[in-house]
């Protein structure tokens, strides 16, 4: 990136960015201020020309400086340099243990490990934070271990392998079980894909993703650090984003509905009557929908993909408030060291 005359946190502070933004919110704020600032809109919104045309600049400087870096990740969050600011600004603090007790001096008070999403505000205090809880007597290292990103990964991995050696029709003599032969129907051949279909993608997409195993170390570190009273910092450094969330966006849904549809409009082609007939009819409409939707799906569109944005958005939501909520229960956040337990 090249060299700029303006910081990370002195663009932000310019766009007036809230604390998590991405690349729509950082083109909505531009938009809003440019609108105002144009030279051209000046006069009518009140402001000095020479005042104006300053501000622009500065506007546009902020701006071509913050897209950069979204320009290899487009759906990235970024998160608000506020350790980064004017010098002095937050002022000297200390870390506090969960019992009170000052663990550790830092260069931010304890408000500053984690923004009011419960996101680490910057590399060096999440590492501060992070240090401080591994002082403390306990097994919090051991903790990280079990429930980190790595070792639950490969434990869920090794069971999903299990679930394919055991459903697999070409593996492990499975083909036995399964009808495919003269005598098979069509929910016959629809058990048959779909043994073939479930366990490889369960398998393919923990293994990818890590999201399963993600959204079960995050609620069982949650448990963790409720009975503990002490939070415990469990997965790879970056952005606090729910792998609920993640597990529930982030599915290829195309390939996992058409088995679905497949199995509604079966059975409703099994019902009596002719072709046409009113029953036949509204049981065939919901695996036509289906259809139609798991083949949007494969592009990221369609109802299905909408509800579970919906949802997904909703299950963040939920998870930013209750992490905060936990990190102040825990002592390991707090507006100002005088507030500490």
């Amino acid at each position: 990136m090249p060299k700029q005359d303006m910081t990370q946190a002195e663009a932000e502070a310019i766009l007036d960015l809230p604390e998590r933004y991405d690349r729509r919110q950082l083109r909505h704020s531009f938009m809003a201020l440019a609108q105002q600032c144009h030279p051209d809109a000046a006069a009518r919104n009140g402001l000095d020309p020479a005042e104006a045309q300053r501000k622009m600049t500065q506007v546009n400087k902020a701006y071509a400086l913050l897209k950069e870096y979204f320009d290899d990740n487009r759906e990235a969050t970024m998160h608000r340099d506020l350790v980064g600011g004017a010098e002095g600004a937050y002022g000297v603090g200390v870390h506090y243990a969960p019992t009170g007790e000052k663990v550790g001096a830092t260069q931010v008070d304890d408000s500053l490990f984690w923004d009011e999403h419960g996101n680490p505000r910057s590399a060096v205090a999440e590492e501060q934070a992070n240090a401080a809880v591994d002082a403390a007597p306990g097994t919090h290292r051991l903790r990280r271990f079990l429930l980190g990103p790595h070792f639950l990964r490969v434990v869920l991995c090794l069971a999903f392998a299990g679930v394919w050696w055991l459903n697999f029709p070409f593996v492990n003599g499975n083909e036995a079980r399964f009808n495919v032969g003269p005598t098979a129907g069509p929910i016959d051949y629809l058990a048959w894909v779909s043994a073939m279909v479930y366990p490889t993608y369960l398998l393919a997409y923990e293994a990818l993703s890590g999201h399963v195993s993600g959204a079960l170390r995050q609620i069982a570190n949650g448990v963790a650090s409720h009975v503990s009273g002490v939070h415990v910092d469990v997965r790879t450094s970056g952005a606090y984003t729910c792998e609920l969330t993640s597990l529930v966006q982030k599915q290829w849904y195309g390939p996992l509905l058409m088995p679905l549809a497949a199995l509604i409009i079966i059975r409703a082609l099994e019902l009596p009557g002719t072709d046409l007939a009113p029953m036949r009819v509204a049981a065939l409409a919901p695996g036509v929908f289906v259809a139609i939707d798991s083949l949007l799906a494969c592009f990221g569109s369609g109802a299905f993909v909408a509800m579970t944005r919906a949802l997904g958005d909703a299950i963040e939501k939920r998870y930013v408030k209750s992490r905060m909520e936990m990190l102040k229960r825990c002592g390991q956040w707090a507006g100002n060291p005088k507030h500490a337990r």
